[in-house]
């Protein structure tokens, strides 16, 4: 008996934009054969840090997810001339630049109502692929405004605490030692010296994709003791007046895998080795 996956990955599937997801378009197999070709794409690609104290290539799952529902948003995925496979660009490259497609037959299970199989992963150059298709396919893209993708300085930002709080004090008051009063006083002293940080270079800010928007990843420091800090990521989002609003926090490792997404981040405080040392540090306090 075939054993359809339901929720391989729910946490991915939920965090994938909104629309079309991968389990709805084609048949995945197995978990663990589905896992087993998420394994071999992290092998395949330019190395880099797919999980982080979680689940395997939980990271690398997410963005895959998020990465077809963008193409199949976009119209990207490539269907072959005799209709028997079709495949889409994972966004991501080999070890020499190649592109890394992920492939799809046409389903002849009877038994299965969805009409494609999830095969694998192929390179540009390999047979399955270069038989059926004449081109690579064109990868995601998340915007047509380039300047999305950057932050502003010069706007104004207003922070809710009480909404930030409310919503992550679970998670928050696991890692900072102090009262909720006391945090939400030290937010807007926090939030005015990233604005003067932000101002200086710009390039601190990582941009995030959320719900089909880039909204943007500032890096706060709220002070935990005597020249001690812990350092979150505050997510802002433009509204439809201009300014940024301020809606959530999160932890280094949930910020690098939800920017993960959109593209790698790579700032000097949202990166692979500052994650894994915060996590150190984390633990180790």
């Amino acid at each position: 008996m075939i054993e359809v996956i339901e929720d391989f990955n729910e946490d991915a599937i939920n965090e994938s934009s909104e629309g079309k997801k991968l389990t709805d378009f084609a048949f995945c197999g197995k978990k663990e054969d589905f896992l087993g070709k998420i394994d071999y794409l992290a092998r395949i690609a330019e190395k880099e840090a797919w999980s982080f104290n979680e689940k395997n290539n939980s990271i690398l799952l997410s963005y895959f997810n998020n990465t077809f529902t963008q193409c199949y948003k976009e119209n990207k995925i490539m269907y072959a001339e005799d209709e028997k496979s079709c495949c889409f660009n994972t966004g991501l490259l080999t070890s020499h630049g190649h592109d890394i497609i992920a492939l799809f037959n046409r389903n002849a299970n009877p038994n299965l109502m969805l009409e494609w199989y999830f095969k694998g992963f192929c390179e540009k150059s390999d047979r399955d692929f270069m038989d059926a298709f004449p081109e690579v396919p064109e990868v995601a893209e998340y915007t047509q405004n380039f300047i999305e993708y950057y932050f502003n300085p010069k706007k104004n930002i207003e922070i809710n605490s009480n909404h930030i709080l409310d919503e992550n004090w679970e998670n928050i008051s696991k890692i900072i030692p102090l009262d909720k009063s006391i945090v939400k006083v030290l937010l807007f002293g926090v939030l005015e010296e990233a604005k003067k940080k932000v101002k200086r270079n710009p390039r601190l800010v990582v941009p995030q994709l959320y719900r089909n928007e880039i909204v943007y990843l500032l890096p706060i420091n709220i002070p935990i003791g005597s020249e001690k800090f812990i350092t979150f990521a505050l997510a802002v989002q433009e509204t439809e007046s201009g300014q940024y609003r301020a809606n959530t926090i999160f932890t280094l490792d949930v910020a690098y895998k939800k920017a993960r997404m959109l593209m790698k981040p790579d700032s000097s405080w949202l990166s692979e080795q500052t994650v894994l040392k915060y996590l150190e540090d984390i633990h180790r306090n």
